[in-house]
């Protein structure tokens, strides 16, 4: 490759506490810091960086609120080609570098310097700069601020997300990068014919499908608003298998969602272990864990619980699906009711159906959830799985699994239902079978049984008549 197709690869560091952390940091921590740094990495005329609001974003150089750089460190060249640049920018805004991914301390715009420097030329960012969280937690006064720390997040105004879908946060099946801005004015070449960073509207455009607008869900999502269980109750039944400190942080779940939709601190990651702790003790009565799925039922209602699920390491939603049919019932009704709330929100439902990990595979175990629930025999569990295949539909889901969604639903149509359970499973297909021609050749072969459900309510005989004039096409 000539010399003419390498870049200068240079890494911006800023320190956002203004000189203050140098100051104050030996009275606080009991070591001085040099800086609170954000980084971000300027390569084909751009400065590329990442936060929790926007995800991955670029600028002009300097182009930021934050302004001149305090110090800027030459990492070399870089002969990879700008496309291929791009697409490894894709994959990453939609996997590991996500808005929802970001963490203040752990996973910030120096983890993605850090990676994008690696890639672009082999080298590592300085370790003063990865290393600084490590330091900061390693301090009494950095464990006293943790909590606050895991809700807060650093995004630079100045730029503009690469790609409009981290804005979104898409599903597991992608979001549509064909509107992108232009990161500059100009559509440019360089002299040595290079395609120029501007031209961000052609970038991987057939890669991407069109996520589903606010406007096309479903209007109203189901949500259960169940009164969770007596605190002294549930830690007097729970306090001969748990540590006084869990018991401490089932006191500070209760307090957290006392303080109403905005409270002024959030929840750690103790907590969840805490609560995954409850759920996987078959010592403990199953009143307490269903109990403990009815507070989680309250949580995921709310986007910083949602973000501490996706960075918190036991993976408590995931494994309690993988382990469902081991449940009692009673503690199934609860977890699905749990499910139900978490797919109403638009970030919640990402939650559940993104697989940036395929040993995850969230997706997979949600779906298996739901079906399994649809097919079982008891009345009460097709309720709970109707509201639950009705929030999952709302939002874009691949066309493979609306139809495995689908086919269950058709299934359970064919039994003797309430009236609230077919009206929730007919407006789940017909979000379906809208956007799915071969749902409705499905829906057209295995019947939807309206001859017996019309006869409930005039909403559900309005839906079948929908459902059938879709499936006669």
């Amino acid at each position: 490759m000539t010399e003419e197709a390498a870049w200068p690869v240079k890494l911006y560091v800023y320190d956002i506490s203004k000189g203050m952390a140098r100051s104050l940091s030996a009275a606080f921590l009991g070591k001085q810091i040099d800086g609170i740094w954000h980084t971000g990495i300027v390569v084909y005329g751009q400065e590329f960086y990442y936060g929790g609001t926007g995800g991955i974003e670029a600028c002009p150089p300097c182009g930021t609120i934050l302004g001149q750089p305090d110090t800027v460190e030459d990492l070399g060249m870089t002969q990879i080609p700008y496309d291929m640049f791009l697409g490894y920018l894709t994959e990453q805004a939609q996997a590991a570098f996500r808005p929802s991914c970001y963490h203040l301390l752990e996973h910030n715009c120096n983890t993605f310097s850090s990676e994008v420097a690696q890639f672009l030329t082999g080298k590592d960012i300085p370790s003063n700069i990865t290393g600084l969280p490590a330091e900061v937690l390693s301090t009494p006064f950095g464990q006293m601020i943790k909590p606050w720390v895991d809700a807060m997040s650093v995004q630079p105004s100045g730029g503009h997300s690469i790609f409009p879908s981290q804005e979104v946060e898409s599903s597991s099946s992608g979001a549509s990068a064909g509107g992108a801005e232009s990161a500059g004015e100009d559509s440019s070449e360089s002299a040595g014919g290079k395609k120029g960073p501007a031209a961000w509207e052609n970038v991987m455009a057939a890669d991407w499908k069109e996520p589903v607008d606010e406007e096309d869900a479903v209007e109203d999502a189901v949500i259960f608003t169940e009164s969770p269980p007596d605190r002294k109750d549930l830690k007097d039944h729970t306090h001969d298998e748990l540590q006084m400190k869990d018991l401490g942080l089932l006191s500070d779940i209760y307090d957290y969602l006392a303080e109403g939709k905005k409270p002024s601190w959030s929840l750690g990651k103790e907590h969840v272990q805490t609560l995954h702790t409850i759920i996987g003790n078959g010592k403990i009565h199953d009143s307490s864990r269903a109990g403990v799925c009815t507070l989680l039922q309250a949580l995921v209602l709310r986007d910083d619980f949602i973000s501490l699920l996706e960075r918190e390491p036991t993976q408590l939603i995931l494994k309690v699906m993988q382990h469902f049919e081991q449940l009692s019932e009673s503690v199934q009704e609860a977890f699905v009711k749990l499910l139900t709330n978490c797919s109403s929100s638009r970030k919640g439902h990402t939650f559940l159906v993104s697989n940036p990990d395929p040993e995850c595979n969230m997706l997979k175990w949600t779906i298996q959830t739901c079906v399994s629930c649809l097919l079982k025999d008891k009345t009460v569990m097709h309720t709970n799985a109707s509201a639950l295949a009705l929030n999952l539909s709302r939002f874009q889901l691949v066309e493979d699994t609306q139809v495995e969604i689908g086919s269950a639903v058709l299934e359970c149509l064919q039994k003797e239902l309430s009236e609230e359970t077919v009206y929730n499973l007919m407006q789940c297909l017909l979000q379906m079978m809208n956007k799915n021609t071969e749902l409705c050749d499905l829906a057209s072969v295995v019947g939807l049984n309206c001859s017996q459900h019309q006869k409930l309510s005039a909403r559900v005989r309005r839906l079948c008549d929908k459902a059938q004039e879709l499936s006669a096409l």
